[in-house]
């Protein structure tokens, strides 16, 4: 066999062998969630309706699961109730939130936690391997005064790593809208499993940077926290996409087990800067875009290849 033609056709079962390796997704919908799989095992749940358990603030997926049905992410608001003095109810497992949406708190729970502002779902639907979700965010007040237009692709990376893009356009309902300079934000936030979390995780970013007290605040194309889940080790990585407003993004990141992706808090992060010199402000008529890839991966960041996911993710 000529050596071009020998060529072409190697080429040509290289990209039979990748498309066989990525494993089928399927999405069925019910009356509050959606419940995904992939190759026919259990990945995530996306809850976007009331629950018996708690009253309805904002979507959120739960369980987070790794290949092999491994559990990765931790649902606060539902482990507060079993360890009364557990922290962050508002910390459910892999959400979209900020702490500052023309003052409202958008983030964590209002007292009464039925009176939070909430993102209304106002409709959803299942798009080949992912959903698009409309969303509108409550003010202060409780009306509505920013649109999302929430757009979520569920992936098989492959060697034994998944993901999930969410894609979110923000839109304006009537006037300007700001994020405000909060540390508590995050357009794509993950919170750990407790095994992982409890044990001292390992937190790594894109530029080499470890620990909590180096990388929180500080800006990278991505951050990870790994540990180990029945003595093995797994970990989570949110990767900031380049077109992002403000990329690289800082890092609101906890050795406790939380990390969100957060451009807003730039005088929490340094006190340095001055009160609201991160506020971020949305004109009516103008639509603003954030995307994210959350990888869920088997082995600690320096096993995942992160880098290369973080450019066939940029590309």
């Amino acid at each position: 066999m000529p050596l071009k033609l020998l060529a072409l056709t190697c080429a040509t079962l290289l990209l039979i062998s990748a498309a066989r390796a990525a494993e089928p997704i399927k999405i069925t919908q019910a009356d509050n969630h959606l419940d995904v799989t992939i190759g026919g095992k259990p990945f995530t749940t996306y809850w976007f309706g009331q629950r018996d358990d708690r009253p309805y603030i904002r979507p959120f997926f739960y369980p987070v699961l790794a290949t092999g049905e491994v559990p990765m992410t931790s649902d606060q608001y539902a482990y507060k109730k079993e360890h009364p003095k557990a922290d962050h109810p508002h910390h459910i497992s892999l959400w979209v939130a900020q702490g500052d949406v023309n003052g409202a708190d958008q983030w964590a729970y209002a007292k009464n936690e039925a009176d939070s502002p909430k993102q209304r779902n106002m409709g959803i639907k299942i798009e080949g391997d992912g959903f698009v979700q409309n969303l509108e965010w409550e003010g202060k007040d409780h009306k509505p005064v920013l649109k999302e237009v929430r757009t979520v692709h569920f992936l098989d990376l492959g060697n034994g790593s998944r993901g999930v893009d969410i894609t979110s356009a923000f839109t304006p309902i009537d006037g300007p809208v700001t994020f405000g300079d909060t540390k508590e934000s995050g357009l794509c936030a993950v919170r750990m499993c407790h095994d992982i979390s409890d044990h001292n995780p390992q937190l790594t970013n894109a530029t080499g940077q470890t620990g909590e007290k180096t990388i929180w605040g500080k800006p990278a194309n991505w951050a990870d926290e790994s540990g180990f889940v029945n003595g093995k080790p797994y970990g989570i990585a949110i990767l900031d996409y380049p077109q992002n407003p403000r990329h690289p993004a800082r890092w609101h990141i906890r050795d406790y087990g939380l990390m969100s992706s957060n451009i807003f808090g730039l005088h929490d992060f340094d006190r340095k800067n001055p009160p609201h010199s991160g506020d971020f402000t949305i004109e009516p008529g103008k639509t603003v875009t954030w995307r994210h890839r959350v990888v869920i991966h088997p082995g600690l960041a320096k096993d995942a290849n992160l880098d290369a996911q973080y450019n066939a993710f940029a590309k």
